[in-house]
Protein backbone atom coordinates (compact mmCIF):
# COMPACT_ATOMS: atom_id res chain seq x y z
CA UNK A 1 0.00 0.00 0.00
CA UNK A 2 1.36 3.69 -0.57
CA UNK A 3 2.08 5.74 2.13
CA UNK A 4 1.06 8.86 0.28
CA UNK A 5 -2.33 8.68 -0.59
CA UNK A 6 -2.22 11.89 -2.96
CA UNK A 7 1.07 10.38 -4.82
CA UNK A 8 -0.52 7.37 -5.34
CA UNK A 9 -4.22 9.21 -6.75
CA UNK A 10 -1.76 11.07 -9.39
CA UNK A 11 0.11 8.19 -10.26
CA UNK A 12 -3.41 6.26 -10.53
CA UNK A 13 -5.69 8.98 -12.19
CA UNK A 14 -2.64 10.06 -14.52
CA UNK A 15 -1.98 6.20 -15.77
CA UNK A 16 -5.60 6.39 -16.52
CA UNK A 17 -5.61 8.75 -18.73
CA UNK A 18 -2.63 7.67 -20.82
CA UNK A 19 -4.19 4.37 -20.66
CA UNK A 20 -7.30 6.18 -22.19
CA UNK A 21 -5.38 7.81 -25.09
CA UNK A 22 -3.30 4.53 -26.03
CA UNK A 23 -6.21 2.28 -26.46
CA UNK A 24 -8.25 4.76 -28.32
CA UNK A 25 -5.51 4.87 -30.39
CA UNK A 26 -4.63 1.54 -30.12
CA UNK A 27 -8.45 0.88 -31.09
CA UNK A 28 -8.74 3.31 -34.04
CA UNK A 29 -5.48 3.56 -35.83
CA UNK A 30 -4.06 -0.07 -35.28
CA UNK A 31 -6.41 -2.56 -34.87
CA UNK A 32 -6.21 -3.08 -30.75
CA UNK A 33 -9.00 -5.63 -30.13
CA UNK A 34 -12.33 -3.98 -28.41
CA UNK A 35 -12.03 -6.02 -25.56
CA UNK A 36 -8.98 -4.31 -24.46
CA UNK A 37 -10.37 -1.26 -23.44
CA UNK A 38 -11.87 -3.36 -20.11
CA UNK A 39 -8.68 -5.29 -19.13
CA UNK A 40 -7.25 -1.70 -18.72
CA UNK A 41 -10.38 0.08 -17.24
CA UNK A 42 -10.66 -3.52 -14.59
CA UNK A 43 -6.52 -2.96 -13.82
CA UNK A 44 -7.12 0.90 -13.08
CA UNK A 45 -10.47 0.64 -11.51
CA UNK A 46 -9.94 -1.85 -9.00
CA UNK A 47 -6.54 -0.33 -7.73
CA UNK A 48 -7.82 2.90 -7.42
CA UNK A 49 -10.62 0.79 -5.30
CA UNK A 50 -7.77 -0.89 -3.29
CA UNK A 51 -5.30 2.04 -2.86
CA UNK A 52 -7.85 4.68 -1.96
CA UNK A 53 -10.48 5.46 0.70
CA UNK A 54 -11.69 8.02 -2.43
CA UNK A 55 -14.16 6.76 -4.65
CA UNK A 56 -11.35 7.73 -7.47
CA UNK A 57 -12.56 4.94 -9.11
CA UNK A 58 -15.87 6.02 -10.07
CA UNK A 59 -14.31 9.13 -11.90
CA UNK A 60 -11.96 6.61 -13.86
CA UNK A 61 -14.92 4.40 -14.72
CA UNK A 62 -16.63 7.63 -16.06
CA UNK A 63 -13.50 8.85 -18.07
CA UNK A 64 -13.40 5.25 -19.42
CA UNK A 65 -16.91 4.97 -20.58
CA UNK A 66 -17.45 8.35 -22.19
CA UNK A 67 -14.00 7.19 -23.97
CA UNK A 68 -15.62 4.02 -25.07
CA UNK A 69 -19.00 5.51 -25.83
CA UNK A 70 -16.70 8.19 -27.76
CA UNK A 71 -14.95 5.07 -29.85
CA UNK A 72 -17.81 2.71 -30.21
CA UNK A 73 -19.36 5.98 -31.89
CA UNK A 74 -16.41 6.80 -33.65
CA UNK A 75 -15.72 3.53 -35.35
CA UNK A 76 -19.49 2.07 -35.57
CA UNK A 77 -21.71 4.99 -35.25
CA UNK A 78 -23.51 3.22 -32.33
CA UNK A 79 -23.47 3.54 -28.55
CA UNK A 80 -22.26 0.57 -26.62
CA UNK A 81 -24.86 1.04 -24.15
CA UNK A 82 -27.35 0.32 -26.04
CA UNK A 83 -25.67 -3.50 -26.12
CA UNK A 84 -23.90 -6.05 -24.28
CA UNK A 85 -21.11 -4.16 -23.15
CA UNK A 86 -23.91 -1.67 -20.58
CA UNK A 87 -23.75 -4.98 -18.44
CA UNK A 88 -19.90 -5.48 -18.37
CA UNK A 89 -19.61 -1.42 -17.57
CA UNK A 90 -21.90 -2.14 -14.37
CA UNK A 91 -20.37 -5.12 -13.14
CA UNK A 92 -17.09 -3.47 -13.19
CA UNK A 93 -18.59 -0.75 -11.06
CA UNK A 94 -20.33 -3.15 -8.86
CA UNK A 95 -17.16 -5.08 -8.43
CA UNK A 96 -15.34 -1.93 -8.04
CA UNK A 97 -17.54 -1.00 -5.13
CA UNK A 98 -17.35 -4.35 -3.49
CA UNK A 99 -13.37 -3.90 -3.36
CA UNK A 100 -13.64 -0.65 -1.88
CA UNK A 101 -15.96 -1.66 0.81
CA UNK A 102 -13.68 -4.72 1.83
CA UNK A 103 -10.51 -2.67 1.22
CA UNK A 104 -11.66 -0.05 3.35
CA UNK A 105 -12.98 -2.05 6.16
CA UNK A 106 -9.86 -3.97 5.92
CA UNK A 107 -7.86 -0.59 6.40
CA UNK A 108 -10.24 1.06 9.76
CA UNK A 109 -9.46 -2.65 11.28
CA UNK A 110 -5.93 -2.58 10.84
CA UNK A 111 -5.76 1.15 11.54
CA UNK A 112 -8.05 0.28 14.49
CA UNK A 113 -5.83 -3.02 15.67
CA UNK A 114 -2.59 -0.84 15.42
CA UNK A 115 -4.53 1.39 18.27
CA UNK A 116 -5.60 -1.14 20.43
CA UNK A 117 -2.05 -2.40 20.11
CA UNK A 118 -0.32 0.60 20.86
CA UNK A 119 -2.81 1.16 23.97
CA UNK A 120 -2.30 -1.65 25.38
CA UNK A 121 1.24 -1.30 24.93
CA UNK A 122 1.21 1.84 26.86
CA UNK A 123 -0.77 0.44 29.53
CA UNK A 124 1.54 -1.84 29.88
CA UNK A 125 4.63 -0.28 30.46
CA UNK A 126 1.82 2.07 32.79
CA UNK A 127 0.88 -0.70 34.78
CA UNK A 128 4.15 -1.88 35.48
CA UNK A 129 5.31 1.30 36.47
CA UNK A 130 2.84 1.95 39.02
CA UNK A 131 3.26 -1.11 40.23
CA UNK A 132 6.47 -0.95 41.08
CA UNK A 133 5.94 1.93 43.03
CA UNK A 134 5.73 1.87 46.98
CA UNK A 135 5.94 5.60 47.85
CA UNK A 136 2.89 7.49 47.81
CA UNK A 137 3.47 10.71 46.89
CA UNK A 138 5.90 9.52 43.81
CA UNK A 139 3.07 7.06 42.87
CA UNK A 140 0.40 9.60 42.88
CA UNK A 141 2.75 11.30 40.50
CA UNK A 142 3.57 8.86 38.02
CA UNK A 143 -0.18 7.67 38.09
CA UNK A 144 -1.07 11.01 36.92
CA UNK A 145 2.15 11.62 34.72
CA UNK A 146 0.84 8.24 33.16
CA UNK A 147 -2.47 9.34 32.45
CA UNK A 148 -1.33 12.25 30.61
CA UNK A 149 0.90 10.28 28.25
CA UNK A 150 -1.50 7.78 27.88
CA UNK A 151 -4.98 9.94 26.47
CA UNK A 152 -2.27 12.60 24.74
CA UNK A 153 -3.43 15.14 26.71
CA UNK A 154 -2.33 18.52 28.01
CA UNK A 155 -2.97 18.14 31.38
CA UNK A 156 -3.59 15.31 34.57
CA UNK A 157 -4.74 15.86 37.98
CA UNK A 158 -5.54 13.51 41.16
CA UNK A 159 -7.47 14.35 43.96
CA UNK A 160 -8.00 12.60 46.99
CA UNK A 161 -11.00 12.58 49.52
CA UNK A 162 -10.48 13.60 53.17
CA UNK A 163 -13.33 12.58 55.38
CA UNK A 164 -12.69 14.68 58.52
CA UNK A 165 -12.90 17.82 56.20
CA UNK A 166 -14.94 16.56 53.72
CA UNK A 167 -12.65 18.03 50.74
CA UNK A 168 -10.85 17.30 47.91
CA UNK A 169 -7.00 17.68 47.49
CA UNK A 170 -4.78 17.76 44.68
CA UNK A 171 -2.29 15.79 45.59
CA UNK A 172 -0.58 15.09 42.07
CA UNK A 173 -0.39 17.12 38.77
CA UNK A 174 1.25 16.87 35.70
CA UNK A 175 2.69 19.27 34.03
CA UNK A 176 3.45 20.32 37.76
CA UNK A 177 2.44 23.26 38.80
CA UNK A 178 3.61 24.19 42.57
CA UNK A 179 0.96 26.53 43.08
CA UNK A 180 -1.95 24.51 42.37
CA UNK A 181 -0.60 21.35 44.57
CA UNK A 182 -2.71 21.53 47.70
CA UNK A 183 -6.20 23.68 45.93
CA UNK A 184 -8.76 22.01 47.49
CA UNK A 185 -12.74 21.92 46.41
CA UNK A 186 -16.13 20.33 47.77
CA UNK A 187 -17.59 17.62 46.36
CA UNK A 188 -19.69 19.04 43.74
CA UNK A 189 -17.31 22.00 42.78
CA UNK A 190 -16.37 21.70 39.14
CA UNK A 191 -16.13 18.28 37.12
CA UNK A 192 -14.22 16.74 39.77
CA UNK A 193 -16.37 17.73 42.16
CA UNK A 194 -19.35 16.46 40.05
CA UNK A 195 -17.78 13.10 39.72
CA UNK A 196 -17.13 12.93 43.27
CA UNK A 197 -20.99 13.28 43.91
CA UNK A 198 -22.36 10.92 40.88
CA UNK A 199 -19.22 8.97 41.72
CA UNK A 200 -19.55 8.14 38.12
CA UNK A 201 -16.82 9.37 34.58
CA UNK A 202 -17.66 12.77 32.97
CA UNK A 203 -16.67 14.12 29.84
CA UNK A 204 -16.90 17.49 29.11
CA UNK A 205 -15.95 18.72 25.51
CA UNK A 206 -16.90 22.72 26.17
CA UNK A 207 -16.03 22.58 29.80
CA UNK A 208 -16.97 26.26 30.00
CA UNK A 209 -20.55 25.55 29.01
CA UNK A 210 -20.89 23.38 31.97
CA UNK A 211 -22.79 25.25 34.44
CA UNK A 212 -20.01 24.31 37.18
CA UNK A 213 -16.87 25.04 35.76
CA UNK A 214 -14.27 26.67 37.95
CA UNK A 215 -12.54 30.27 37.17
CA UNK A 216 -10.07 30.24 34.42
CA UNK A 217 -7.86 31.46 37.36
CA UNK A 218 -8.01 27.96 38.58
CA UNK A 219 -8.79 25.85 35.34
CA UNK A 220 -5.66 27.72 32.98
CA UNK A 221 -7.75 27.63 29.74
CA UNK A 222 -9.11 24.01 29.97
CA UNK A 223 -11.54 23.65 27.02
CA UNK A 224 -12.12 19.57 27.33
CA UNK A 225 -11.79 17.35 30.50
CA UNK A 226 -12.29 13.68 31.37
CA UNK A 227 -12.46 12.74 34.94
CA UNK A 228 -13.21 9.39 36.49
CA UNK A 229 -13.99 8.61 40.21
CA UNK A 230 -11.48 6.40 41.89
CA UNK A 231 -13.31 4.12 44.05
CA UNK A 232 -12.38 0.98 47.03
CA UNK A 233 -15.60 -0.81 46.65
CA UNK A 234 -18.26 1.83 46.86
CA UNK A 235 -16.66 4.03 49.03
CA UNK A 236 -14.92 7.35 47.12
CA UNK A 237 -11.34 7.70 47.24
CA UNK A 238 -10.75 10.13 44.70
CA UNK A 239 -10.98 11.77 41.24
CA UNK A 240 -8.02 10.77 38.48
CA UNK A 241 -8.53 13.76 35.79
CA UNK A 242 -7.04 14.84 32.09
CA UNK A 243 -7.78 17.54 29.98
CA UNK A 244 -7.24 19.10 26.78
CA UNK A 245 -6.41 23.19 25.82
CA UNK A 246 -7.53 22.44 22.81
CA UNK A 247 -11.05 22.46 21.99
CA UNK A 248 -10.83 20.52 18.38
CA UNK A 249 -9.44 17.29 19.93
CA UNK A 250 -12.45 15.47 21.89
CA UNK A 251 -12.37 13.03 24.05
CA UNK A 252 -14.17 10.00 23.25
CA UNK A 253 -16.01 7.04 25.00
CA UNK A 254 -12.69 4.91 24.47
CA UNK A 255 -10.42 7.36 25.85
CA UNK A 256 -12.60 7.01 29.03
CA UNK A 257 -12.76 3.56 28.69
CA UNK A 258 -9.15 3.48 28.65
CA UNK A 259 -8.96 6.01 31.97
CA UNK A 260 -11.29 4.20 33.74
CA UNK A 261 -8.66 1.00 33.61
CA UNK A 262 -5.99 3.02 34.35
CA UNK A 263 -8.18 4.21 37.49
CA UNK A 264 -8.80 0.82 38.94
CA UNK A 265 -5.14 -0.22 38.73
CA UNK A 266 -4.54 2.49 40.16
CA UNK A 267 -6.73 2.42 42.90
CA UNK A 268 -4.74 -1.21 44.21
CA UNK A 269 -1.39 0.38 43.79
CA UNK A 270 -2.66 3.61 45.81
CA UNK A 271 -4.00 0.57 48.74
CA UNK A 272 -1.14 -1.51 48.38
CA UNK A 273 1.34 1.87 48.75
CA UNK A 274 -0.77 3.14 51.82
CA UNK A 275 -0.32 -0.44 53.17
CA UNK A 276 3.13 -0.34 52.43
CA UNK A 277 3.74 3.22 54.41
CA UNK A 278 1.56 1.97 57.42
CA UNK A 279 3.66 -0.66 57.76
CA UNK A 280 6.77 1.06 57.52
CA UNK A 281 5.37 3.15 59.85
CA UNK A 282 5.12 0.77 61.73
CA UNK A 283 8.22 -0.89 62.17
CA UNK A 284 9.96 2.09 62.48
CA UNK A 285 8.11 4.12 64.96
CA UNK A 286 8.03 3.75 68.57
CA UNK A 287 4.80 2.19 69.81
CA UNK A 288 4.85 3.88 73.10
CA UNK A 289 5.79 7.66 72.25
CA UNK A 290 5.00 7.32 68.47
CA UNK A 291 8.87 8.89 67.44
CA UNK A 292 11.34 7.10 65.65
CA UNK A 293 12.48 4.05 67.12
CA UNK A 294 15.99 2.63 67.97
CA UNK A 295 16.23 1.25 64.46
CA UNK A 296 14.97 3.98 62.42
CA UNK A 297 17.55 6.52 64.47
CA UNK A 298 20.32 4.83 63.55
CA UNK A 299 18.82 4.19 59.84
CA UNK A 300 18.40 8.43 60.19
CA UNK A 301 21.80 9.06 61.77
CA UNK A 302 23.73 7.03 59.14
CA UNK A 303 22.21 9.07 55.91
CA UNK A 304 23.01 12.18 57.83
CA UNK A 305 26.63 11.05 58.49
CA UNK A 306 27.14 10.36 55.53
CA UNK A 307 25.92 13.23 53.83
CA UNK A 308 28.11 15.13 56.02
CA UNK A 309 31.26 14.19 55.14
CA UNK A 310 30.09 14.12 51.60
CA UNK A 311 29.66 17.89 51.45
CA UNK A 312 31.68 18.82 54.20
CA UNK A 313 29.05 19.94 56.32
CA UNK A 314 28.20 20.24 60.65
CA UNK A 315 26.71 17.49 62.44
CA UNK A 316 25.83 17.26 65.96
CA UNK A 317 24.18 14.19 68.24
CA UNK A 318 22.76 14.25 71.37
CA UNK A 319 21.51 11.76 73.52
CA UNK A 320 19.40 11.88 76.79
CA UNK A 321 18.79 10.62 80.05
CA UNK A 322 15.41 11.26 82.16
CA UNK A 323 16.71 12.20 85.60
CA UNK A 324 15.53 9.66 88.25
CA UNK A 325 13.11 8.00 86.13
CA UNK A 326 12.97 4.44 87.79
CA UNK A 327 12.01 6.42 90.68
CA UNK A 328 9.10 7.93 88.91
CA UNK A 329 8.30 3.84 88.27
CA UNK A 330 8.61 2.82 91.48
CA UNK A 331 6.88 5.47 93.39
CA UNK A 332 3.74 6.67 90.86
CA UNK A 333 3.78 3.44 88.90
CA UNK A 334 4.69 2.02 85.37
CA UNK A 335 1.40 3.94 84.04
CA UNK A 336 3.00 7.06 85.38
CA UNK A 337 6.13 6.15 84.01
CA UNK A 338 4.66 5.77 80.18
CA UNK A 339 3.00 8.93 80.85
CA UNK A 340 6.25 10.93 81.15
CA UNK A 341 7.70 9.24 78.35
CA UNK A 342 4.95 10.40 75.89
CA UNK A 343 5.25 13.86 77.71
CA UNK A 344 9.10 14.31 77.11
CA UNK A 345 8.98 12.93 73.77
CA UNK A 346 5.82 15.60 72.80
CA UNK A 347 8.39 18.00 74.64
CA UNK A 348 11.22 17.19 72.46
CA UNK A 349 9.14 16.90 69.17
CA UNK A 350 8.46 20.80 69.56
CA UNK A 351 11.90 21.73 70.74
CA UNK A 352 13.58 20.89 67.67
CA UNK A 353 13.83 22.63 64.59
CA UNK A 354 10.90 21.47 62.45
CA UNK A 355 11.54 19.25 59.22
CA UNK A 356 15.27 19.02 60.08
CA UNK A 357 16.04 18.14 63.42
CA UNK A 358 15.08 14.26 63.87
CA UNK A 359 14.13 12.51 67.34
CA UNK A 360 14.32 8.93 68.49
CA UNK A 361 13.44 6.65 71.50
CA UNK A 362 17.34 5.13 72.34
CA UNK A 363 15.98 2.63 74.62
CA UNK A 364 14.43 2.63 77.84
CA UNK A 365 13.91 6.59 79.21
CA UNK A 366 16.80 7.60 76.86
CA UNK A 367 16.63 9.43 73.78
CA UNK A 368 18.31 11.17 71.03
CA UNK A 369 18.18 14.24 69.10
CA UNK A 370 19.90 14.69 65.53
CA UNK A 371 21.31 18.13 64.64
CA UNK A 372 21.69 18.45 60.97
CA UNK A 373 23.90 21.41 59.81
CA UNK A 374 24.66 22.22 62.97
CA UNK A 375 27.75 22.22 65.21
CA UNK A 376 28.69 22.12 68.50
CA UNK A 377 28.27 25.82 70.03
CA UNK A 378 24.85 25.16 67.87
CA UNK A 379 23.65 22.45 69.04
CA UNK A 380 25.31 23.10 72.92
CA UNK A 381 22.64 25.91 72.61
CA UNK A 382 19.96 24.36 71.07
CA UNK A 383 20.31 21.23 73.67
CA UNK A 384 20.26 24.35 76.90
CA UNK A 385 16.94 25.64 75.12
CA UNK A 386 15.18 21.90 74.81
CA UNK A 387 16.37 21.60 79.12
CA UNK A 388 14.72 25.21 79.83
CA UNK A 389 11.89 24.06 78.02
CA UNK A 390 11.35 20.42 79.26
CA UNK A 391 12.68 21.53 83.19
CA UNK A 392 9.96 24.43 83.57
CA UNK A 393 7.30 22.55 82.07
CA UNK A 394 5.95 20.52 84.65
CA UNK A 395 3.54 17.18 83.87
CA UNK A 396 0.30 17.16 85.63
CA UNK A 397 -0.87 13.57 86.24
CA UNK A 398 -3.78 12.50 88.18
CA UNK A 399 -3.80 15.83 90.29
CA UNK A 400 -0.07 15.86 91.01
CA UNK A 401 2.60 17.95 89.47
CA UNK A 402 6.22 16.02 88.31
CA UNK A 403 8.57 18.24 87.34
CA UNK A 404 11.20 16.04 84.81
CA UNK A 405 14.82 16.77 84.33
CA UNK A 406 17.22 15.10 82.23
CA UNK A 407 21.05 14.80 81.49
CA UNK A 408 22.58 14.83 78.34
CA UNK A 409 25.52 14.10 76.27
CA UNK A 410 26.56 15.95 73.04
CA UNK A 411 29.22 15.38 70.37
CA UNK A 412 30.02 16.94 66.82
CA UNK A 413 31.84 16.30 63.87
CA UNK A 414 35.05 17.33 63.51
CA UNK A 415 35.67 19.35 60.70
CA UNK A 416 39.25 19.11 60.53
CA UNK A 417 39.45 15.43 61.37
CA UNK A 418 37.56 12.22 60.44
CA UNK A 419 35.65 10.34 62.92
CA UNK A 420 33.57 6.67 62.29
CA UNK A 421 29.82 6.80 62.61
CA UNK A 422 30.28 4.57 65.34
CA UNK A 423 32.77 6.82 67.29
CA UNK A 424 30.15 9.69 66.39
CA UNK A 425 27.87 7.89 68.72
CA UNK A 426 30.06 6.39 71.54
CA UNK A 427 31.78 10.19 72.05
CA UNK A 428 28.09 11.15 73.06
CA UNK A 429 27.08 8.31 74.91
CA UNK A 430 30.05 8.83 76.66
CA UNK A 431 29.44 12.77 77.44
CA UNK A 432 25.67 11.30 78.51
CA UNK A 433 27.84 9.28 80.81
CA UNK A 434 29.52 12.09 82.73
CA UNK A 435 26.86 14.31 82.89
CA UNK A 436 24.51 11.28 84.45
CA UNK A 437 26.87 11.69 87.35
CA UNK A 438 25.49 14.94 87.92
CA UNK A 439 22.33 14.92 86.84
CA UNK A 440 19.86 17.94 85.56
CA UNK A 441 23.18 19.31 83.41
CA UNK A 442 24.77 18.28 80.02
CA UNK A 443 28.45 17.14 79.13
CA UNK A 444 29.82 17.90 75.49
CA UNK A 445 32.92 16.12 73.66
CA UNK A 446 35.27 19.08 72.67
CA UNK A 447 36.67 18.71 69.75
CA UNK A 448 39.78 21.17 70.25
CA UNK A 449 41.47 19.04 72.66
CA UNK A 450 41.02 15.50 71.80
CA UNK A 451 39.20 12.83 73.94
CA UNK A 452 38.63 15.46 76.68
CA UNK A 453 34.73 15.84 78.24
CA UNK A 454 33.65 18.99 79.88
CA UNK A 455 30.56 19.39 81.85
CA UNK A 456 28.30 22.07 81.79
Amino acid sequence: MLTNPWSSVRIIFGGSIIALIAVALGVINWDVPYWFIHVVSVLFVFSSAILHQHRIYLYIVLIFIVTHLGVDLYISGRSFLLGSDAVQWLSIIAAGEVIHQISSQRRRVDVLSQRRIQELEVMNETLTSISSELELNSLLQTITERAVKLLDVTLGELLLFDKQTGEMEIVAQYPLDPDQIGFKMKPGEGAMGRVAVTKRPLILNDYKAFVNSLADDVTTGVEATLDVPLLKGSEFIGVLGVARHNKQHKFTHDDQRLLTVLASQAMIAIENARLYKDVRHLAFTDALTGINNRRRLFELLDEEYRRALRYQRPLSFMLMDIDHFKKINDVYGHAAGDEVLRWFAKQCGTGIRQKLDLIGRFGGEEFAVIYPEADLVSAIGAAARLRSQVSGSPIQYNDMELHITFSAGLASLPLDAEISFEQLIDRADKALYLAKEKRNCMAYWDNKKAMTVRTR
